[in-house]
């Protein structure tokens, strides 16, 4: 599994779970929000037909108070009229009132005068509950209500949640009362519902399509940007292998002048000093003068191999450290080329790879050969330094300067010429995380190869307590 895969998987996987988590998270604060609101309708509801029955009770009252109320009647007959009244008054398709008087007995049960005159005090629903003494009861307390089963008219008397509301009439011993069915409470609150989970299902549905058109959208988004990384990696690979080509290549026509104009001729004139050395000794000539300068022109040769072999890998940088290496290498510079190199140097062979060495020392030599060629300079300085987090290797120069071409962090261009040796510096330092700055100019340049402390070899005060501690022996 490749590692750009890798990172989509792990975009991509929390993304999965956040998405399952809202889901369920949404799923249980939708049923409980609506569960809340069912509850609250159905009470509402309740609450209001309460209201009703409370208001046709006192209705049915008004109807028969002045029957209630007249002395010019006999109980026997104001009786029997507010019987007749109550029996005669209906509302809704199963809407009635009914009056029993305290003893259960019945006295007025429209559309079921078969219970007229019976005693229904014992009458149990399949609940229980004693309604027709439940009825009184909470007559007898000034009014109240009571929640039965009780057989519906226009179900063809099939049973049915009831609530009704009771009020006595006490000079008479009565009770009266009427009720209403609760299935459309029921039927509404279970419409309502179903509204309620159809729409919860719906935004659950919208959700999900919207995580998925997110994971899709990251998914094609992460591909496009593997295609693209992979191509700018793959350029990027081939200007870099152009560039180690062209360096081996560089490094090669380097090598090859040298041998051809040192060595190869160092040789030439050595063997044509052996060849006249030896004629003048078949001669019987002296010869020591020409076995003289073949002697020097070995010892030249061999100066030069090792010459070419510490330019190569210098065994110093090795044994002694990158202190020595550095000043080994001025003064062969200062040698070759009349040019003074000033090393100010720290014992820094504690802390740095040797890989990190390497790269610095190489970077030196590079400068070197920059300044050479190209800076018309006479002195030069080189100082190794650990400043705010950062070991510093600084080279200055007071020669002619040149044209720098640099790229910010947005890859605009700053200024307009950068060679290989520089791109070469750059490379090898951001291997460790490093940078460099050049600061050029009509009095000199100055070279800043910095590479963090997070990159040696012990972390930043370890490495202050090194450098302090092996500062007089590198």
């Amino acid at each position: 599994m490749s590692i750009n895969l890798k990172l989509q998987l792990v975009t991509i996987i929390p993304l999965i779970f956040a998405l399952s988590a809202v889901l369920v998270v949404t799923q249980v604060q939708y049923q409980s929000l609506s569960k809340q609101t069912v509850e609250e309708y159905r009470r509402s509801v309740i609450n209001h037909r309460k209201e009703e029955l409370r208001n046709y009770v006192n209705i049915a009252e008004g109807a028969t108070e002045h029957i209630y109320q007249n002395k010019n009647l006999n109980a026997q007959e104001a009786q029997a009229l507010v019987k007749q009244v109550l029996s005669t008054m209906r509302f809704g398709k199963d809407g009635y009132f009914f009056a029993y008087d305290y003893d259960g007995t019945a006295l007025a049960v429209p559309g079921q005068e078969w219970r007229v005159g019976k005693n229904w005090i014992d009458l149990k629903d399949t609940n229980g509950t004693k309604l027709i003494q439940g009825l009184i009861e909470a007559a007898q307390g000034g009014g109240g209500y009571l929640n039965y089963v009780f057989n519906q008219p226009s179900k063809n008397g099939a049973e049915a949640k009831k609530l009704s509301y009771s009020r006595a009439l006490e000079d008479w011993k009565w009770m009266i009362g009427t009720g209403v069915y609760m299935d459309d409470i029921d039927q509404e609150t279970a419409l309502l519902n179903k509204s309620i989970g159809q729409h919860i299902l719906n935004t659950s549905k919208m959700t999900l399509v919207i995580g998925l058109v997110a994971i899709i959208v990251i998914f094609v988004s992460g591909q496009f940007i593997r295609f693209s990384e992979k191509k700018l990696a793959n350029r990027k690979l081939r200007e870099l292998n152009e560039r180690i080509f062209q360096t081996q290549e560089e490094e090669c026509k380097r090598v090859s002048r040298e041998l051809h104009d040192g060595i190869s001729q160092s040789i030439a004139a050595t063997r044509f000093s052996i060849e006249t050395a030896q004629l003048k000794q078949k001669n019987n000539d002296d010869a020591s003068q020409e076995l003289d300068r073949s002697m020097q022109l070995i010892c030249k040769i061999m100066g030069d191999i090792r010459s070419i072999s510490h330019q190569l890998h210098p065994g110093l940088l090795e044994d002694y450290g990158l202190g020595a290496a550095l000043e080994e290498l001025g003064r062969d510079f200062t040698r070759r080329t009349n040019i003074s190199v000033t090393v100010k140097r720290l014992s820094i062979r504690n802390i740095l790879s040797k890989e990190v060495k390497t790269a610095l020392y190489r970077i030196a030599q590079e400068s070197l050969t920059n300044i050479e060629r190209h800076a018309d300079a006479n002195k030069v300085r080189m100082s190794i330094q650990l400043i705010s987090g950062w070991l510093v290797l600084e080279i200055s120069d007071n020669g002619r300067g040149f044209d720098y071409q640099d790229y910010d962090h947005n890859n605009n261009k700053t200024s307009v010429y950068q060679g290989i040796g520089l791109r070469n510096m750059k490379e090898r330092l951001s291997f460790y995380q490093g940078d460099l700055q050049v600061h050029t100019g009509k009095k000199g340049t100055t070279i800043y190869a910095r590479i963090p402390q997070s990159q040696l070899r012990y972390n930043a005060s370890t490495a202050s307590e090194s450098v302090l501690e092996g500062e007089n022996h590198d």
